[in-house]
């Protein structure tokens, strides 16, 4: 397999030697040598064939210079040796670590290509604040009306006997004409003209919803005493239901704080009714804030809407008034009117200081994630925590995402306003997941498993009984959904199948499958791509030097952004998966990949190596794997040290940008349907997606298998004549890929928890610090003879502080 050497642009070339079957160029590069893999058109065609400068690639395996004489002339006739002899080049690679003050030129030229009608098709579907409304869950113009002497939202709920069919729904795409320059590290370099691109080119506002409930609400404490008495016990807390203005002040800190960057507010509130005979159309009661005026609910541009919990949660989904916050975090996906990526805040948030929509949001990177990385999240299920406290639902969701994607610690949550995608967050609640949120949903208090219920008064404690912790799954899934698309387009869609050709002639080929791996073909190729030597049976990887977020690159992509904004960007998805690097170094957080990050504040270790075997992720039980989704599932989830370390080895691979590495060829298709079967119209299907089934072991991750409702929609909506195009495996996984890409961000934050008076004042004069910009409070005062002072001096602060008030407060 011989090795190409590209020329990185504005350098001058050193030398270069062509000869009939293989491609050599050397060149000069800044500041060290680099070097790509070129399969001729004989044996594999993986690469697009273009002109040497047509590619632009910058992959640090070599230091810049050999300070001994000796030391390098050994080392000038080593690699003129390799360069003969391959399989003995990217063993050597490993050796040398790269120099810590190389600079990197970020430019790459991706080949020139038409985008499929397939591709232009996919991203024609947008998100829509309308896409999830329907007859039910539509919230119309309040109608006020006073039951002793407490202002109401008055509706007429209907039951939704017919939910709308589930569909993935589709995220904003990185445009057409831009996907190839994304996958090349390189923002887009080409006009974008075409007006559905408007959401990626623009700061698109992004909507709040916050959760709240009124504790000493009557028709609350009501239906909370007869739930309690049904049930035979409660997990309500007095603290839970104090209120201290909080929400009235967190909606002015937003107005304040984020007015240039906000949408709509959404409040999600709880509602009754007043006898306790249910029917299909009855009149419900919505609690609202009593400080909101009942005339006008705008200020400026920005709106304020409420939903009740009837209204928003799924058919089937809502038995009643709950208490318990993830029964309400689990409809998050299902809400209509909200934009597509929004702001999720508890009553206790506030914004501290200026912030802007690009602390959450970027069409670049996608959502801001936050994890505390010295805290991780081990699968249990059941667990033993707490019934009511957060971590019975944490063990429980990272036993979900293990049974889903591997077994593995999983990061915890920033405790402080999240971003919310509505289309992933949907793909999980009503997807992926739905037994099981559903049944969160349906859960009135927190802990419920193995406590009694109306019809089981002494249940044990059981599996797969506890509560989903949308948030905590969230921003995991994203990692995990992202790190699965990486390892599947490089194992199956590139790799296995007819994506390895024989290598000769008298090489079988097996035309009719797809999913073929041969250990001497697919898995040799799969080995050497990785810097993998024929016949040694491991490979050492260190840390790859990535520039996805060096400073001056991400203050570029962002340069639309005002300078409140904070977040520092210290980890990409187009870095691969940060969970590799998080659990030897804790506390600590993701290595430091770039020469001049993006993200300043260090604490870590450096991480560790990391090793590929033969053994353990080439073969299972001690027997060669037979399939290229075999193959797959052993390194992405039985495995996952495996998955974690090819992708380190192709980041390296790809260069200081891009994801080159992990893409099926631009020639390989899979074909329509011979035999079309004629529909008056065909259901369109979702975007480009790895199957939703809850537990991996019950899926065929075959190409043909996979990709079979995009086949037949594509023979529906094309054709099958003779002659017309198949799909593009390429387009088809950069769709996936790009879908779940986020970026983790560091901003800011202060968690307080108040248990005293003193520890109130102390607190609120710590917010003080200018470059704070989230807070939360929490209330914990046990003692009631401490209630009074701790109101006061948090209702003293937050009037000082905030000021101004809303146009919709009374």
């Amino acid at each position: 397999m011989p090795v190409g050497l590209y020329r990185q642009p504005h350098s001058a070339p050193r030398q270069s030697s062509i000869s009939e079957d293989d491609i050599l160029v050397s060149t000069s590069c800044p500041s060290a040598l680099t070097w790509h893999r070129v399969f001729p058109k004989s044996n594999y065609a993986l690469l697009p064939q273009v002109s040497p400068s047509m590619v632009s690639k910058c992959s640090y395996r070599l230091p810049r210079t050999v300070s001994w004489s000796i030391i390098g002339s050994l080392f000038t006739l080593g690699m003129v040796y390799a360069v003969h002899r391959f399989s003995v080049y990217p063993s050597l690679l490993f050796l040398f670590p790269p120099s810590a003050t190389s600079t990197y030129q970020f430019s790459s030229d991706p080949y020139s290509w038409q985008p499929s009608p397939d591709l232009h098709f996919w991203q024609s579907k947008r998100y829509s604040p309308s896409t999830l409304c329907t007859p039910t869950n539509q919230h119309n113009s309040p109608h006020l009306t006073s039951l002793n002497s407490i202002s109401y939202d008055q509706f007429l709920n209907h039951r939704d006997g017919n939910p709308k069919p589930f569909g993935l729904l589709p995220v904003t795409s990185i445009p057409v004409d831009c996907l190839e320059d994304y996958f090349f590290g390189q923002a887009c370099s080409r006009s974008l003209t075409d007006s559905a691109d408007s959401d990626y080119n623009s700061r698109a506002p992004i909507d709040i919803v916050w959760s709240w409930v009124n504790g000493s609400d009557p028709l609350h404490v009501a239906a909370l005493n007869d739930i309690e008495h049904a049930y035979g016990y409660g997990s309500s807390k007095p603290k839970l239901y104090r209120d201290h203005n909080e929400l009235k002040y967190s909606m002015r800190s937003a107005l304040t704080h984020f007015r240039h960057g906000v949408g709509s507010f959404h409040l999600l509130t709880s509602d009754n009714t007043v006898s306790n005979t249910a029917t299909d159309s009855e009149v419900r009661y919505g609690q609202i804030p009593q400080w909101l005026s009942g005339s006008r609910w705008t200020d400026g541009s920005v709106s304020l809407d409420i939903q009740h919990h009837s209204q928003f949660f799924v058919s089937g989904a809502y038995s009643g008034p709950t208490f318990n916050s993830f029964a309400i975090e689990s409809q998050l996906g299902s809400l209509c009117g909200v934009s597509e990526n929004f702001i999720y805040m508890n009553d206790d948030f506030f914004f501290n200081g200026d912030v802007e929509t690009e602390d959450f949001y970027t069409p670049f990177f996608g959502p801001v994630l936050r994890f505390d990385y010295g805290v991780v999240v081990d699968p249990h299920n059941p667990s033993g925590a707490d019934p009511d406290g957060e971590w019975r639902p944490l063990d429980y969701s990272s036993h979900l995402l293990s049974k889903r994607f591997g077994v593995r610690p999983r990061l915890y949550i920033v405790h402080a306003q999240k971003l919310i995608n509505t289309p992933i967050m949907h793909e999980m609640s009503s997807g992926m997941w739905s037994k099981e949120f559903s049944a969160t949903a349906r859960r009135p208090f927190r802990g419920m498993n193995g406590r009694p219920t109306e019809t089981e008064p002494a249940p044990g404690h059981v599996p797969d009984g506890d509560d989903v912790h949308p948030g905590f799954m969230f921003s995991n899934f994203l990692i995990d959904r992202g790190r699965e698309a990486l390892l599947w387009s490089w194992a199956v869609g590139r790799i296995g199948g007819k994506g390895t050709p024989p290598k000769s002639q008298e090489t079988p080929y097996w035309p009719d499958n797809d999913d073929r791996w041969d250990p001497d073909l697919h898995g040799t190729r799969a080995w050497e791509e990785l810097g993998g030597v024929v016949g040694k049976a491991k490979i050492v990887v260190r840390v790859p030097r990535r520039e996805s977020l060096d400073h001056d690159r991400v203050e570029s992509l962002v340069n639309k952004r005002r300078p409140a904004m904070q977040s520092q960007y210290s980890f990409s998805s187009q870095d691969g998966c940060p969970l590799q690097y998080t659990k030897p170094n804790i506390p600590g957080y993701p290595p430091r990949l770039a020469s001049n990050p993006h993200y300043r504040n260090y604490g870590w270790r450096t991480a560790a190596l990391c090793e590929i075997s033969w053994n353990q992720c080439f073969e299972k039980d001690g027997r060669p794997i037979g399939s290229a989704s075999e193959f797959f599932v052993r390194v992405a989830f039985e495995n996952v040290n495996c998955g974690d370390c090819i992708i380190r080895a192709l980041m390296i691979a790809s260069g200081p940008l891009g994801l080159s590495e992990f893409l099926p060829s631009p020639n390989r298709t899979v074909p329509l349907h011979q035999t079309q079967t004629y529909f008056d119209e065909f259901t369109p299907l979702g975007p480009p997606h790895l199957p939703l089934a809850p537990d991996y072991r019950d899926i065929d991750f075959s190409l043909e298998t996979v990709m079979a409702p995009w086949i037949e929609e594509a023979t529906q909506r094309r054709g099958s004549d003779e002659g017309v195009a198949g799909i593009s495996v390429r387009e088809w996984a950069m769709m996936v890929l790009q879908r779940y890409r986020y970026v983790v961000g560091e901003l800011p934050t202060k968690f307080l928890s108040i248990d005293t008076p003193a520890a109130a004042r102390s607190g609120v004069k710590g917010f003080g610090n200018d470059a704070l910009r989230l807070i939360c409070i929490n209330d914990d005062v046990t003692n009631d003879n401490d209630v009074y002072a701790v109101d006061k001096t948090l209702r003293d602060w937050f009037s000082s502080k905030w000021p101004t008030p809303a146009a919709w407060e009374a």
